[in-house]
């Protein structure tokens, strides 16, 4: 196990700034995955972890190790002991599992007794025993994956390293992999430091997730911390808080133009133009127009077996809302109160 820690590292592209002073520690022994859009430098942190990149500035030190500082690389990547599962598979598809499996084993010359040996224990993990006389061609997505990552742990790095591991699967097989990497993960006590787009991936994988955002970091913490309590607009919005309402002071409360006052269980501010925020999941529908909450009507109703997604109409405003789908569809067209569940309306100074 190895703790990372990255110091001011930045990464320049031409005029581009790709990372921009990045600071933050990865702890051993947990699963820390960098989460954000395309484009926001999280891969090009990896990769200049892994030593595929090579910063600008800063520092990288993995374990009790520095390998990057001042600009220079100070360790190459064959000699930091990482391993490295990428979004494509890159499996030989003319060499078996188990050789696919001992191959960065046999680059390192290790001895036969001890590649078989690794090989089997390695597969034996992912929960692939008996698979090393295969080809991947006999494979199907998630067992190739699971080959990968017995390539990247079958020779015992200090760390691994995750780039987009589970982009290429389907729904059902990425909520497995996750469980996966997960059960490996304690099983190994290995640290790993992963990269997606995906927040239920982060939110599931994680121990640790930091939220980035054009080559910086807004948020780092406990996935339980940055779902609930998302330090700006834009972590919420990046977490599902995709109803944004604009609302500004008129005598003391605020006030959201045309639908009515922000609820007093909110979020606290004292500014005087804010931003309203809320996720689908929390809101809260009453068919007929009660008088409690905001009125609205709705508009388009998609009914999907466990929930119900809604478009409803509030004064001149849309907000998407997603209820049981136990209690029936309402019609569209028909009136509705809208409600938010207490704690769950995110109240954030509007930026000038």
């Amino acid at each position: 196990m190895s703790r990372v820690e990255v110091g001011k590292l930045v990464k320049q592209f031409g005029a581009v700034r790709a990372v921009d002073e990045v600071s933050f520690d990865v702890p051993e022994g947990g699963i820390t995955t960098m989460l954000g859009p395309s484009g926001c430098g999280k891969t090009t942190i990896l990769r200049c972890i892994a030593g595929l990149e090579t910063a600008t500035s800063g520092d990288i030190v993995i374990g009790s190790r520095p390998v990057f500082s001042s600009g220079r690389d100070l360790v190459p990547v064959e000699a930091r002991n990482l391993g490295m599962v990428f979004q494509s598979y890159a499996i030989w598809p003319h060499m078996t599992i188990a050789h696919n499996v001992a191959y960065g084993l046999k680059v390192r010359g290790r001895p036969r007794e001890e590649i078989e040996k690794r090989v089997r224990a390695a597969l034996e993990l992912v929960r692939l025993p008996g698979y090393g006389e295969r080809y991947p061609g006999q494979l199907s997505g998630g067992q190739m994956q699971r080959v990968v990552l017995a390539r990247a742990i079958a020779y015992d790095p200090e760390l691994l390293l995750l780039d987009e591991p589970l982009a290429n699967l389907d729904a059902h097989l990425r909520e497995e992999m996750r469980q996966e990497l997960k059960r490996i993960q304690r099983e190994t006590g290995m640290t790993m430091v992963a990269v997606t787009h995906d927040q239920s991936e982060a939110l599931a994988l994680s121990d640790q997730i930091m939220v980035m955002s054009a080559g910086r970091v807004l948020q780092r913490g406990r996935p339980e911390d940055i779902f609930h309590r998302p330090r700006t607009a834009e972590v919420a919005r990046f977490l599902g808080a995709t109803n944004t309402l604009s609302a500004q002071r008129v005598d003391g409360r605020l006030m959201i133009e045309g639908i009515g006052a922000v609820p007093n269980h909110a979020q606290a501010t004292s500014a005087d133009r804010a931003q309203v925020l809320f996720r689908p999941s929390d809101v809260v529908l009453q068919p007929e127009n009660t008088g409690e909450g905001w009125p609205g009507r709705i508009v388009f109703a998609q009914f999907l077996g466990r929930e119900v997604q809604y478009l409803i109409r509030c004064g001149d405003r849309n907000i998407t809302a997603e209820v049981s789908g136990r209690d029936g569809v309402l019609e569209e067209g028909a009136p509705v109160s809208i409600g938010v569940r207490p704690g769950a309306l995110l109240v954030y100074p509007e930026a000038a």
